[in-house]
């Protein structure tokens, strides 16, 4: 083959491999920590205006990862299966505190209450689950 020959058989197939996918475990981080922003984001506002966009936002990015978490668990991939198994209740557990707890706060102007409960346990459980999913 001439050296014309081999550039255009490798710019072939480099254009027929495609892009990587990302690994479910990196998608879940992603999700979480975009949801944690928007929380913050949100708990440091003092715009009220704000609020229910950010809501929307820290909601669409759970989703994201609550649909993320049940594709690894069905995923048949005993590390996903396994990653998803340890990240789940904690992250039950941070949502429940963050709809019933957090936002609320927000809501009533309450930002020292939601940011002490974001510092305290939520951290915790934060560092929980990015430990469980190997997030970086």
């Amino acid at each position: 083959m001439t050296k014309p020959s081999l550039l255009l058989l490798a710019a072939l197939a480099t254009l027929t491999v495609g892009t990587a996918q990302a690994a479910p475990s990196d998608d879940a981080c992603a999700a979480l920590m975009e949801a944690r922003g928007h929380l913050v984001t949100m708990i440091g506002s003092s715009d009220k205006s704000a609020y229910d966009g950010l809501k929307a936002k820290i909601h669409g990015a759970s989703a994201k990862l609550d649909a993320t978490l049940a594709a690894m668990a069905k995923s048949y991939n005993a590390g996903d299966e396994a990653k998803a198994a340890a990240f789940k209740p904690t992250w039950e557990d941070f949502k429940k505190t963050r709809e019933t707890e957090i936002i609320p706060f927000v809501y009533a102007g309450k930002q020292a209450d939601a940011k002490a409960l974001a510092g305290g346990i939520q951290a915790e459980r934060m560092g929980k689950m990015k430990a469980a999913m190997g997030c970086k």
